[in-house]
């Protein structure tokens, strides 16, 4: 079984969840890219990024295998609108390295004896 990376946590103590995650999207984007790109590389389901907490209440963030894709997209939305292109190149290389893992995936699948023969007759 693959091992799950630690997950950043975040403690706020006294401090609203709300106003500092309002307040903090560059960190918690760029530790999604990160996380993302460990889900990615370590074919792992699903990865806990991060966790943001106070003495109340936490948030955790988590990225799985079926929706990194829309995580990734979000983040380079945002980087996008703040001009951060490094980061951009970054997930640009996340969305390459997503292809590529599906393109070896769809050429390891076998298709029965049967269904060649109906493949090649239509």
């Amino acid at each position: 079984m693959k091992s799950q990376p630690m997950i950043l946590h975040i403690d706020l103590g006294n401090q609203s969840l709300y106003g500092w995650v309002k307040e903090n999207n560059y960190i918690i984007f760029s530790e999604l890219v990160r996380y993302s790109e460990k889900l990615i590389k370590e074919d792992l389901e699903e990865v806990q990024a991060l966790m943001i907490s106070n003495l109340l209440d936490n948030i955790v963030f988590l990225i799985t295998k079926r929706d990194v894709e829309i995580t990734l997209q979000k983040a380079l939305d945002y980087f996008l609108s703040i001009e951060e292109y490094e980061q951009c190149v970054k997930i640009r290389n996340l969305f390459i390295l997503i292809e590529k893992v599906k393109n070896n995936e769809t050429k390891n699948i076998t298709i029965s004896k049967r269904n060649q023969k109906h493949i090649k007759r239509n």
